[in-house]
């Protein structure tokens, strides 16, 4: 398979099962309205660089002119980057490390494949180390590069090219400088494989389990690495949703709060079985389920307490063709029937504002102004959830009182535009696909695809907090460490 027939059927994922074309029409319609206000915006204290539309808005007057290459920042700085050749869709931290995936598009181009593992022990002067090209990771991780509860293993499984099922790469990244691959193959400079079918993972509280989900009829992969040298699928089968996207666990591992994509909303499940290694044939039960129809493409899942009350923070990777998704605070005191408690929508995100969307974007993009991954700075009573978004950089908002979050600050990094062929390992450059899908763009009515508009970027990673400060990555830019400002953060 070709670069350019790759890249027609990357965003497959999305939509389909391996292999099958990607979407050609407009997501879904929805009857939803304009009934849930905008989050307040941040109040931008000295040294801010505000924006100059609306809350999250990259304006097409500033895409046009220049100016988005200028950034925009509120109560937020940046005070180190590795740009590199860019980076892929989402990275991951452990100890003082950031480990970057690079876009499978790129390989041609790229002069540094697979992972790069960045040094970050001085924040101002982060620093490439090496690069990692086991299997999985210079295929391309996609969603499941994720580092294990204790910060001591990285794993990812394969899911670029034809989706790399039964993929695995673990490593021992106790000195995080030097990640150490930990199952080995007969030949001892490669993976093992591992029975999985992946476009999303994430590990279990405790460890032992390392689970994947794919869009490919709903299939949930668990796989035992209490011994990491030799993982061994223990469950392989279906979740009750067709179309599964990112997950989070109880505390105990027992239940599983699984995003689905369509329809949006979350799907609890029972995963006792798997957690407790029961015997026989292991079961998952489903629970309960919520769905919403002013969104679409649930990407995640975050779950909090607030004085031992549960919630469930939920997010929108996609909008509805009226209205952009959102984040959701859901209430999951029963388990059995969730309810959405509040919600966090920009400004830009508005019913009303779709046709502002729309000359923004000139069809450039099938994602919008949505968010994709969250995080917060601690899972009981959390003070601050970090999101970030396509095309409306890194938002920070104050959740102290989950039913009211407010907007703090927000970091939108400079526009990249025309760098495209020097961003070999950004997903965002590389891949067309995801800015004009084969066919017709129902947006502006044109046939085919063109190379990717850089006149915003796309920050699909999960802001970590580290040391009151956030390490993120975004398509464009690569890695960056951003500081707060005008004391808005610690939250007293």
């Amino acid at each position: 398979m070709t670069d350019s027939t790759w890249t027609r059927t990357l965003c497959a994922p999305l939509v389909f099962a391996m292999g099958v074309a990607g979407l050609t029409a407009p997501w879904p319609a929805s009857a939803a309205t304009d009934t849930i206000a905008a989050v307040p915006a941040a109040q931008c204290g000295p040294g801010s660089r505000p924006e100059t539309g609306l809350q999250g808005q990259v304006p097409a007057a500033d895409r046009i002119s220049g100016r988005s290459k200028q950034g925009y920042a509120c109560n937020m700085e940046m005070v180190g980057q590795h740009q590199g050749e860019g980076a892929s869709i989402i990275s991951a931290v452990a100890g003082h490390c950031a480990y970057i995936p690079t876009s499978y598009a790129g390989t041609r181009q790229k002069m540094q494949q697979g992972v790069q593992v960045i040094d970050v022990s001085d924040p101002g002067h982060p620093r490439w180390v090496k690069s990692l090209t086991t299997r999985a990771f210079q295929l391309g991780t996609w969603e499941t590069m994720k580092a294990n509860p204790a910060g001591t293993i990285l794993a990812g499984a394969g899911v670029g090219l034809l989706f790399g099922a039964d993929k695995l790469d673990l490593y021992d990244v106790s000195d995080c400088v030097n990640p150490r691959l930990l199952n080995k193959d007969a030949s001892g400079l490669e993976s093992q494989t591992v029975k999985n079918l992946a476009h999303e993972a994430e590990w279990s509280p405790d460890g032992r389990t390392y689970w994947t989900s794919s869009n490919a009829a709903g299939y949930l992969s668990a796989i035992d690495v209490s011994n990491p040298a030799k993982p061994a699928t223990v469950y392989h089968g279906g979740s009750s949703i067709f179309l599964n996207h990112g997950m989070s666990f109880s505390a105990d591992g027992t239940r599983m709060y699984l995003a689905s994509m369509f329809p949006a909303g979350v799907v609890v499940l029972d995963v006792s079985d798997i957690q407790h290694r029961k015997a026989g044939s292991p079961r998952v039960r489903q629970i309960s389920r919520l769905k919403w129809s002013d969104g679409s493409i649930t990407q995640s899942t975050v779950p909090v307490t607030y004085q031992g009350k549960p919630y469930l923070i939920a997010v929108d990777e996609g909008g509805a063709q009226d209205v952009n998704g959102a984040i959701r605070f859901i209430d999951i005191s029963d388990e059995r029937a969730p309810v959405v408690a509040s919600h966090i929508r920009l400004a830009i995100q508005a019913a009303s504002n779709l046709a502002t969307r729309r000359k923004d974007l000139a069809g450039d993009s099938i994602f919008s102004y949505d968010a994709h991954y969250c995080d917060v700075d601690r899972k009981t009573n959390p003070t601050a959830l970090a999101c970030g978004y396509f095309n409306a950089g890194i938002r920070v908002f104050n959740i102290v009182d989950p039913l009211r979050p407010r907007e703090i600050a927000y970091f939108n990094p400079p526009a990249q535009t025309g760098r495209n062929a020097q961003l070999p390992g950004s997903d965002h450059a590389q891949a067309p696909a995801f800015g004009s899908l084969p066919g017709i763009s129902p947006i502006t009515g044109s046939l085919g695809l063109k190379v990717a508009d850089l006149s915003a970027d796309w920050c699909s990673s999960p802001p970590r907090f580290v040391n009151n400060q956030l390490w993120v990555s975004c398509s464009d830019n690569g890695f960056m460490v951003l500081r707060f400002t005008n004391g808005v953060y610690p939250i007293q």
